[in-house]
């Protein structure tokens, strides 16, 4: 009966098994007359089973119908030999309804429409929904839910639930423990009891062979669950299962119906005698087939070869049971041929089969890789480029020729400008767009975009784009593709969307080439510029140990030079006799001082000079401009500009092509300037100049250490006494501050830099003397040594010269010195045979207030003494030199002490063992000078 679940049973004794079993029954159906019993004696039967189940007894006799009624039964209905179906629905429902089971009698009426709904299709969602309303409603559960298995999630999700938040579906897991989790994949009911009661029930939901979710329901806290209610729960289960599956199915079939219909391939269906069946609109399309037209030909019809020659469909090979193959044919068109290629599969059973299979136009793939092909050969080419251009010119030639792109520019990056430049251009761009300007960051231009970022840029109307540089521009479409740190290549059509997937994938490989191309060009270029630059500075090496071998052979001959004549003809003979260098001359300013004049020169002079102007009123040739600045000046090329300037002239017609004069200055005296000459432009580079003209120096200390040892060693010497009228000299600065006159009784230079300056102040205080290293820069300390009849000695450490630094610069050996309010008087002994008035002149050049107040000629009676000085400045180191002499000039020979050891080392900033150590080695040297034989 519609709406009912019947279980039928044969026998009155088969029934009353069922009822005694326990299972869920709600209504009891049978006739007047069972195969074993009447109707009145099964109706007795049932009450003693169970006295509240409703009974109805089908009859014709008025008889039995009263006992049954007598024996407890329910209800009757009459049949009078045939039974309505609608009269009987009704009366059992009543009979349930009476007895309490209506409940029962709604849910089966509910499960029978959830099936019907089932089977006619209706969506999962109500499905859902309707079957989790019915188990509530059943069971009067409190919380249902159904929870799809989702393998990517490994979990199993709520899918619909009554109970929950709507929020809650889709984003709630059960959790692993979870009785929905236990049932996955089972068939039957799995319970959770809690003192003894079953609150929860969970039923597993399969599809095919896989498990697909779960089932489950809780029940109120003041309820439980029965075993008939887990009837209720496998039946709506099992009712759902097969509307899952039939839906599953559904989607598949969908699914490959739409990719049938969307893929290119072109898809058929054979009969075993090659007919075809079914033709995808992608076949039809690509034959030019109407369906109608193309179902029911033989296919070997369509292929452009004879059929006794090949089938095709004939070579199927046997792959794990299943029959398949492939092969190239001609397919005959409307338009002509096309080049196809077909896989398939043939599917065969008894009585029946088909030929299932896909085709693939190969005319665009045959176009590509010829494409490909003559890319690939075009690439080979970029092997042999050379230089940037070379590679911009050949990928706008391949994208032209090769990809018919219509307007193509290479730009590469300038790093000096900052700009992307049109290095190689098409002439189908330059024809439409006249010279291509260049690219910076203001521009804003896709072209800079793509190479700034790196990433390819595309655009199908680049009118429409915010980054368009010419608004009026002819072209629609553009592409551009960065190539690495080098640039960007550009393509433009006049066509929107002109650039497809094939043409971009080309053009990216071509860029990637360019790019390879130009790392390959860039290394080779560093490599021939490294190899230059090593080239070039083994040459300048090569030139540096030459010049470092004269300098050498010129210290060498400094050192065993006695007089400044010998230091300059040696100097002179070393320069001249290098390969590097043609000629060589010293030259000093003349009396007058208005030219240069040479002193000594070697080489190949050939009368140069006595050709060129030395003026140093107007000087012109280097040598002379060098004497008035005392600064180096180089020539590196005569030849520029060498009909401006005479000496230019002179040095080409003597093959002189470059050249460095070198002033010979120590401190503030000019010695004269070294002039050097090459054969060879260039030939002073930064390193053989630096060379030069440090080797100037030494030259000139070398000669100021001759003219000074030539003084000391004279047997006789002119002496000069000096007044020195200038305010801003330190010595009379402190003499006016101290308001005394001030005697120098010696000076010692150390080594780096400062003079220990002992003086003696004839009237003056000794805290005013301890105080000068606070009041005056120039003095780092000052101290008192002893206080004398005579005034009081003090040591003073100053830093930068002193006035009797810059009479040595000068040649001069001082005598006496001292101080007052009113000037410097200096007395110095110059060698006999030295030119006063230059002296004199030398020294007003940096003090102008300078005098010479007497002159006197002295014989050689401190002959001995100038020997024994000699003899130890020999002998002794110069820390030993210094350390005598600071102890000397100090006090510390004196008795008692003007001062003690300590305080000496202290004074030189040395401890005392090592002032003991200097001092004890110094006498020994200076005893053995007195007393060895």
């Amino acid at each position: 009966m519609e709406g009912l679940t019947v279980g039928r049973v044969a026998t009155a004794a088969e029934g009353l098994d069922r009822i005694s079993g326990g299972g869920r029954i709600d209504c009891v159906v049978c006739g007047s007359e069972l195969p074993d019993m009447t109707g009145a004696e099964f109706v007795d039967r049932v009450r003693t089973l169970d006295i509240e189940l409703p009974v109805v007894i089908v009859s014709e006799d008025d008889v039995t119908i009263a006992d049954a009624l007598a024996a407890g039964a329910t209800d009757v209905v009459r049949s009078n030999g045939v039974v309505d179906d609608a009269v009987l629905r009704t009366r059992v429902r009543n009979a349930i309804r009476a007895h309490g089971r209506s409940e029962t009698f709604e849910y089966a009426e509910s499960l029978s429409s959830l099936r019907q709904d089932a089977l006619e299709g209706a969506p999962l969602s109500t499905l859902f929904d309707d079957a989790l309303s019915l188990v509530v409603s059943a069971l009067g559960a409190t919380r249902c839910g159904l929870f799809e298995r989702r393998d990517r999630e490994d979990s199993l999700v709520l899918r619909a639930g009554v109970g929950w938040d709507d929020d809650a579906i889709d984003s709630t897991r059960a959790r692993p423990n979870s009785l929905a989790v236990a049932a996955l994949g089972g068939n039957e009911v799995y319970t959770h009891e809690a003192d003894g009661e079953v609150q929860t029930l969970a039923v597993g939901l399969s599809v095919g062979d896989e498990p697909w979710g779960a089932l489950a329901a809780v029940a109120p806290d003041d309820a439980v669950f029965t075993e008939p209610d887990t009837t209720v729960l496998e039946d709506v289960a099992r009712v759902l299962e097969p509307a899952i599956e039939r839906r599953r199915r559904q989607r598949e079939l969908k699914r490959y119906e739409t990719i049938v219909e969307t893929i290119d391939d072109g898809i058929y269906a054979l009969d075993l005698d090659y007919r075809i069946t079914e033709a995808s609109d992608a076949l039809c399309s690509m034959l030019g087939y109407d369906r109608e037209d193309l179902v029911g030909l033989d296919a070997r019809e369509l292929i452009e070869l004879d059929i006794d020659d090949i089938d095709c469909f004939a070579d199927a090979d046997d792959r794990n049971g299943q029959l398949v193959g492939s092969c190239e044919v001609e397919f005959t068109t409307e338009n002509g041929t096309v080049p196809v290629e077909t896989h398939y599969s043939v599917l065969s059973e008894p009585g029946e089969g088909e030929i299932l299979g896909v085709v693939r136009d190969l005319s665009r793939h045959r176009q590509y890789e010829g494409t490909l092909t003559a890319l690939n050969n075009s690439m080979h080419g970029l092997l042999r480029t050379e230089s940037r251009e070379e590679v911009s010119e050949r990928i706008v030639d391949t994208a032209s020729d090769v990809l018919d792109l219509p307007g193509v520019a290479v730009y590469l990056f300038d790093g000096t400008t900052g700009r992307l430049e049109p290095t190689s251009v098409s002439e189908t761009m330059t024809s439409m767009v006249g010279d291509l300007p260049a690219l910076d960051p203001s521009d804003g231009s896709l072209a800079w975009r793509a190479f700034v970022t790196g990433e390819e840029l595309h655009s199908d109307d680049v009118r429409e784009t915010d980054a368009v540089y010419n608004a009026d521009t002819p072209f629609r479409s553009g592409l551009y593709v960065p190539l690495g740190e080098h640039g960007v290549l550009v393509a433009e059509s006049t066509r929107t969307a002109a650039f497809s997937e094939t043409t971009v994938e080309l053009t990216d490989l071509l860029a990637a080439s360019a790019e390879a191309a130009l790392n390959r060009v860039e290394r080779e270029t560093q490599l021939r510029e490294r190899d230059r630059e090593l080239s070039d500075q083994n040459t300048r090496l090569t030139g540096l140990k030459q010049t470092n071998d004269i300098i050498r052979a010129i210290d060498r001959a400094l050192v065993q030079a006695d007089t400044r004549e010998e230091i300059e003809r040696a100097v002179c003979d070393r320069l001249a006799t290098a390969d590097n260098f043609a000629f060589a001359w010293i030259g000093t300013p003349g009396a007058e001082g208005t030219a240069l004049e040479p002193r000594v020169w070697a080489g190949h002079e050939r009368g140069y000079l006595d050709t060129v102007s030395l003026s140093l009123d107007e000087p012109t040739e280097p040598a002379a401009r060098a004497t008035v600045t005392r600064e180096p000046a180089v020539v590196s090329q005569v030849t520029s500009g060498f009909r401006a300037e005479p000496w230019r002239r002179a040095a080409l017609t003597n093959d002189y092509l470059s050249m460095l004069a070198v002033p010979l200055v120590h401190g503030d005296v000019l010695y004269g300037t070294l002039a050097v000459y090459a054969d060879e432009q260039g030939a002073f580079d930064e390193m053989t100049r630096t060379v030069l003209s440090e080797a100037g120096e030494t030259i000139a200390n070398a000669i100021n250490t001759v003219e000074t040892q030539r003084t000391l060693l004279a047997d006789r010497v002119t002496e000069l006494e000096l007044s020195i009228d200038e305010p801003d000299l330190f010595l009379r600065t402190l003499a006016t501050h101290l308001g005394t006159r001030l005697v120098v009784d010696d000076i010692v230079n150390e080594s780096g830099g400062a003079s220990l300056v002992f003086l003696t102040a004839e009237d003056a205080d000794a805290e005013a003397l301890s105080s000068l290293a606070d009041e005056f820069v120039t003095v780092e300390r000052a101290d008192v040594i002893a206080e004398r009849d005579e005034g009081i000695r003090c040591e003073l450490r100053l830093t930068g010269t002193t006035i009797a630094s810059t009479l040595t610069d000068y040649g001069a050996i001082t005598r006496e010195l001292a101080a007052d309010a009113n000037g410097i008087r200096a007395v110095i002994e110059l060698p006999y045979d030295a030119d006063v008035r230059e002296f004199v002149e030398s020294i007003q050049a940096t003090h102008p207030n300078t005098d010479l107040v007497a002159r006197r000629n002295q014989t050689s009676s401190v002959q001995s003494e100038r020997d024994v000085r000699a003899g130890v400045t020999e002998r002794l180191t110069d820390r030993q030199y210094e350390v005598v002499r600071t102890a000397y000039a100090s006090g510390f020979f004196e008795w008692p002490r003007d001062r003690t050891g300590q305080e000496v080392a202290a004074s030189l900033d040395i401890s005392q063992p090592t002032f003991n150590k200097h001092l004890r080695s110094a006498e020994r040297k200076l005893f053995s000078m007195l007393l060895d034989d």
